[in-house]
């Protein structure tokens, strides 16, 4: 058990990481497209690759966390250690390729960005996936949701600054280059990053069951026996195509198309930030008073009606309420999956003995990150579709026609997503599955045992194994 202090530091420390994340997830379009002209095709594939990275980086960390223990720093430890500075730094040149590649080199510019949002992503599965598989080691069922409010805190935050970060870029950025002002605001991230996690890599010392000889094909196996597993992975990578488009075109479909100022940027993210703060609440208690599967369906229910009105936005107030639709959407999608990995690696522990947190929460990258690059490759082309759409409130300036498409095929994703969920338990029942575990491991007497048991005699010495 965690003491409230341990409960937040160890939530807190995934703030540098999601203010890391979040605004690569919003800005990197909006960067390297809107500002630094990269072409829409390979914008999508820069994305792409580095989506395909991260699935192999946080599979491959997580299943060695839970097989590497050290003596001294135990299994997690020693990834975050090395990998959280590595990470701090490449999130840095992410945004810095006028250091390296000069302007109007197109293919060096790819080639920048490719390589430099790989490695990011890379060694953001280094660190946070060991880190994750922590939790539910460190943690009872009962004290997960508290543990998980921290993270969703820290995850708030991080887009609180993201938004705000991505912001002031929209706001600030006129060309090649980065801003002086953002560059600073990303040395403090760094800084955020690195000091963030040392509470709990001094403090924080259980671990769970360790397996000391490593086989993957029978872990495996065993996580795709669980239907309930499969059929989440599905719903989530239904839901990463249509929600990756979502967070990557956000702030250029402002910024190209409905052509908000910087007043009006800064408006949006204050909304942004409402929104999905109150929703937050909302679909925990959703997840309290309903079940995780029901609130889960109903905030992507809301997304998947909402995105396809993207065909008839043509002002701005309309803009804001969309856009404010589909933050509440959002919310709900980044809420779950921490709870749920963790209650999936906690359900196979009871039932196995093993501990395979790591595997839970690393093996799911790999589905999900697959979707992601789809999604990425396909706004790659919607953002090269002819450029015959009228930006709003201008005469004269044009878009890509994708900026109204993009909304019903990122719909389509979402509301498939719910339909998978009806086939998905998310709401195991702990005490039952425990006490089903303690009755296969009972250990049973025979017959035979129980006559010799009444022959001996009370002074007999005779032991039994």
């Amino acid at each position: 058990m965690l003491t409230r202090f341990q409960k937040i530091y160890f939530g807190m420390a995934r703030l540098g990481p999601s203010i890391m994340l979040d605004m690569l997830s919003l800005a990197t379009t909006l960067f390297y497209y809107s500002f630094q002209n990269l072409p829409g095709i390979y914008t999508g594939i820069s994305l792409a690759v580095s989506y395909l990275v991260i699935a192999a980086s946080q599979f491959g960390f997580g299943y060695l966390s839970d097989r590497t223990p050290t003596k001294r720093w135990g299994r997690r430890k020693p990834y975050v250690i090395i990998g959280a500075p590595l990470m701090a730094l490449s999130f840095l040149f992410i945004f810095t390729p006028h250091w390296f590649v000069a302007q109007n080199d197109i293919i060096g510019l790819f080639i920048y960005a490719t390589v430099t949002l790989a490695v990011f992503k890379m060694l953001y599965g280094m660190v946070t996936t060991p880190f994750q598989s922590w939790m539910p080691e460190l943690t009872e069922p009962e004290e997960r949701p508290s543990v998980s409010q921290w993270q969703n805190v820290a995850n708030f935050l991080g887009f609180v600054i993201g938004v705000l970060m991505t912001s002031l870029l929209a706001g600030l950025a006129s060309g090649y280059g980065l801003p002086t002002e953002i560059l600073f605001l990303i040395l403090a991230i760094m800084v955020i990053q690195v000091v963030g996690f040392i509470p709990s890599i001094a403090n924080l010392k259980q671990e769970g069951t360790f397996i000391p000889q490593p086989n993957l094909k029978k872990d495996l196996g065993v996580v795709l026996e669980n239907r309930d597993f499969l059929g989440w992975l599905l719903a989530q990578g239904l839901l990463s195509v249509g929600f990756a488009m979502v967070t990557s075109l956000a702030f250029p479909y402002v910024n190209d198309y409905l052509n908000f100022g910087t007043l009006d940027i800064l408006i949006f993210g204050v909304e942004l930030l409402a929104v999905v703060f109150l929703f937050f609440l909302i679909w925990r208690w959703g997840i309290k008073n309903k079940g995780k599967r029901v609130t889960l369906q109903a905030a992507m229910l809301l997304g998947g009606i909402t995105l396809p009105f993207t065909l008839f936005v043509a002002s701005k107030l309309v803009g804001f309420i969309l856009i404010a639709l589909v933050a509440a959407s959002v919310a709900g999608y980044y809420l779950f999956p921490y709870i749920v990995y963790a209650d999936f690696a906690h359900k196979d522990e009871l039932l196995t003995g093993e501990g395979k947190a790591g595997l839970y929460t690393g093996f799911p990258s790999i589905p999900l990150n697959i979707s992601q690059a789809f999604s990425a490759t396909l706004m790659g082309f919607i953002l090269d579709l002819p450029r015959n759409l009228s930006v709003v409130g201008t005469t004269g300036e044009w878009v890509t026609i994708g900026y109204k498409a993009w909304g019903p095929i990122a719909g389509i994703f979402v509301l498939l997503s719910v339909l998978v969920l009806f086939k998905v338990d998310l709401d195991p029942d702990f005490e039952a599955i425990g006490a089903q575990s303690v009755l296969a491991v009972e250990p049973t007497i025979d017959e035979d045992t129980l006559i010799r048991t009444h022959e001996l005699e009370p002074d007999e010495d005779e032991s039994w194994s």
